[in-house]
């Protein structure tokens, strides 16, 4: 560049000894353009080469760069590599455990249905027990409410079985009161009787009641229906002992045989002859015995409860009585038996 320089340095001066003044100033013109020109080219040159230097210093950068990038595109493809068959086998083992994932869930799918199939079959059994369970529930229910009842009408019977047992308790009580009294009834008619014991008059006690049965020969002649003297004594005898207990009520039967009544007049059978006998002894207990009539009852029976066999002798002169039955009064019994 510089010899360059000189060279045209030496042009000028040899031109400037030859040419004349204008030429020389036009030439001095293109000198100074040229130095300026020169001067714009060095810098310039100047400048690409700095440019150069830079250029060199980036190349060189970059080649290093270039180098450690080739080299680390080397470890890439390396790495890469090893990615790719790390990728593989991913792959593969991805593959097997879709295959092993589909297999699991084909038998999940399986085993799923079986346990739907199971829990349908258990819901079932379920519901049924459920449907049973309140079946039986309201069996029980029912027997809770049956047994209720039970227990309501088991309390109601227990308080009727306390009032039948006070009854029977009051029951026996009045019973073995009335025991007593026919007792003491019985007693006190033996004994104003007692003279009369053997002249067909007896007391026996039967069903709670004194009977008093007095014979045929001891009141009436046969077929005739008056009393007669010895036997009118002896009833005035019974109407004294029967003052003495108020609270016996008196029943007076008249009994025959069952031969045939054979009179003629009003009696007409046995069972008329029967009850006009009961209605003299009735007469005479009241009206000359004093007896309260409200208390004594007169009835005929014929021979239609006899007591001994009507084929005999004896047998019917046992069946041709009449009985005085003394019931002491049930007023107690009655109110007990109401209640």
């Amino acid at each position: 560049m510089k010899g360059r320089f000189y060279f045209v340095f030496l042009a000028f001066i040899f031109f400037t000894a030859c040419v004349p003044q204008k030429k020389y100033e036009d030439m001095q013109r293109s000198y100074n353009d040229a130095t300026r020109r020169n001067g714009d080219c060095n810098k310039k040159y100047n400048k690409l080469l700095d440019d150069s230097i830079a250029t060199a210093n980036r190349l060189k950068s970059e080649t290093e760069t270039r180098k450690s990038l080739e080299q680390d595109t080397a470890l890439l493809r390396h790495t890469n590599r090893e990615l790719n068959a790390s990728y593989g086998e991913l792959n593969s083992v991805k593959a097997k455990l879709l295959n092993d994932m589909r297999d699991q869930a084909a038998r999940d799918s399986v085993h799923k249905q079986e346990l739907n199939g199971q829990l349908s079959e258990t819901r079932r059994k379920l519901d049924e027990k459920e449907a049973d369970i309140q079946k039986k529930q309201a069996a029980i229910n029912n027997e809770n409410a049956d047994l209720a009842a039970l227990q309501l009408r088991l309390a109601g019977m227990q308080n009727d079985l306390n009032e039948r047992e006070k009854k029977v308790h009051d029951l026996e009580k009045i019973l073995s009161q009335k025991d007593s009294a026919v007792n003491a009834i019985k007693n006190s008619v033996a004994a104003a009787l007692l003279s009369y014991k053997d002249k067909g008059l007896s007391v026996t006690v039967k069903n709670g009641k004194v009977y008093l049965s007095v014979e045929e020969k001891l009141l009436f002649e046969s077929g005739k229906y008056q009393v007669d003297p010895m036997g009118r004594q002896a009833l005035l005898q019974v109407a004294s002992a029967l003052n003495n207990q108020p609270d016996v009520d008196i029943m007076v039967e008249g009994h025959t045989d069952s031969v045939p009544y054979k009179g003629a007049g009003t009696i007409k059978d046995n069972w008329d002859l029967s009850v006009f006998r009961a209605t003299d002894v009735g007469r005479i207990l009241t009206k000359d015995g004093g007896v309260n009539p409200s208390r004594v009852v007169v009835a005929g029976r014929g021979d239609n409860e006899p007591v001994a066999s009507n084929l005999t002798p004896e047998g019917r002169a046992k069946n041709r009585r009449t009985e005085i039955i003394l019931t002491p009064k049930l007023s107690e019994l009655y109110k007990v038996l109401g209640q």
